[in-house]
């Protein structure tokens, strides 16, 4: 109520003042936006629609992170064969080498590579170890989180 009638009683300038503030702060919160793709799966087809909805939202001017989890920790693997995806011919290990050069992070889960058999040391360059960092993305409140 007290907004509206302070709206009344501005002047037309003032007024638009306000209204051109208040839409540069609108889209200045938009670009701050983050998305996260929790990816559980090594499947190729699954995967490589998140990586693609992860570049369309790069293309968009958001930022992107991913975390590899349950089994898709071994996509960050470099010892494991991988099949090439048919729409954009690449692996997901190319994939996600390309995210990364384009500004996406992408965690890997520590325990779920143990738990694979396998080794942070045999993950591909750039990826990181999920914990602190991971979860303050997650909580942040302009976070908007996307499983596959």
């Amino acid at each position: 109520m007290r907004l509206i009638r302070l709206a009344r009683r501005a002047t037309p300038a003032l007024l638009g003042v306000w209204l051109l503030a208040a839409a540069s702060s609108g889209a200045l919160a938009q670009d701050d936006r983050t998305l996260l793709i929790n990816l559980t799966t090594d499947d190729v087809w699954t995967s490589q629609m998140a990586f693609g909805y992860a570049n369309a939202v790069l293309d968009a001017g958001h930022d992107v992170v991913l975390f590899l989890n349950v089994r898709a920790v071994t996509l960050a693997n470099t010892d494991i064969p991988q099949h090439v995806e048919g729409l954009r011919g690449q692996t997901a290990r190319e994939e996600l080498a390309a995210l990364l050069e384009r500004g996406a992070r992408v965690f890997v889960c520590g325990p779920c590579t143990e738990q694979a058999g396998l080794s942070p040391e045999d993950w591909i360059e750039g990826v990181e170890m999920g914990g602190p960092a991971l979860i303050d993305v997650q909580m942040a409140p302009t976070t908007a989180v996307m499983s596959y």
